[in-house]
């Protein structure tokens, strides 16, 4: 089983809207688990990161650069 986290930052729901579909799209493979971590709760989700085989990030640009 594969094993994808997808982490994002958000800041008005655009690159959430990208993130559930990337998600969606891992799902539709078969035998693969997919967590969807919004970037402000990723403390909550250490084991889920660590035990990952891919690690996804998403970030909005409208600050010029990725988000910090």
């Amino acid at each position: 089983m594969s094993r994808i986290c997808v982490v994002y930052h958000s800041g008005y729901g655009h690159t959430k809207a990208q993130a559930d579909a990337v998600a969606d799209g891992a799902r539709s493979v078969p035998d693969t688990e997919v967590h969807q971590i919004p970037v402000q709760h990723i403390e909550a989700y250490w084991e889920q990161l660590h035990a990952a085989d891919a690690l996804i990030f998403g970030t909005p640009t409208y600050m010029g650069t990725v988000s910090a």
